[in-house]
């Protein structure tokens, strides 16, 4: 009987398995280390395009910030604006408020109605004079009623009196008034 040696093809076969193991250990390390370095550029180039954005947003920001303040300064403007107008449009009406009284208080003087003095005080108006009867003074208080802008007319005092210059019987009147209803 032949006999033959099956060592060295055994010993070859091992040899081949260790190699091919070795191989596929290798590709599969080099597999691994491309795919690592894949992910790796990948996440790197995800966080400078953050960066990247984080940057631009900052300077945002920074714009905003500086329209803000440019905003609250117009802002302050418009205030100081709005507040000048307005005393504009109070001292206007100061100007034209005496001017409609005395018009609306010479419109309601009868023909034989004399009016001495004038006082103000805040919104009471006191007229003294003189009339030639108690009817000449009820139709200036009937004169000043008509007006919408007066609020309260009242006769506060009434008593005959002779003129001091012509001697004439003559009636003296005090009325009080109040202004701007």
């Amino acid at each position: 009987m032949i006999r033959i040696n099956l060592l060295p093809v055994r010993a070859a076969k091992k040899k081949e398995s260790v190699r091919f193991q070795l191989t596929v250990a290798g590709l599969i390390t080099f597999a691994v280390f491309v795919v690592t370095i894949g992910v790796y550029v990948r996440f790197s180039a995800e966080a400078s395009a953050l960066r990247d954005d984080i940057t631009k947003g900052k300077l945002e920001i920074e714009e905003l910030k500086l329209k803000i303040g440019e905003l609250s300064k117009i802002k302050e403007q418009k205030k100081i604006v709005e507040e000048k107008l307005n005393v504009i449009k109070k001292l206007e009406t100061g100007r034209t408020g005496p001017t409609d009284f005395f018009n609306m208080l010479g419109d309601s003087i009868p023909e034989k109605l004399w009016l001495m003095s004038f006082s103000e005080t805040g919104v009471v108006v006191t007229l003294k004079g003189y009339a030639v009867d108690e009817e000449t003074v009820a139709d200036f208080m009937r004169g000043l009623q008509r007006h919408s802008e007066l609020g309260r007319v009242e006769l506060e005092t009434i008593q005959k009196a002779k003129d001091k210059d012509s001697g004439v019987d003559v009636v003296e009147y005090e009325i009080k008034l109040e202004k701007g209803r």
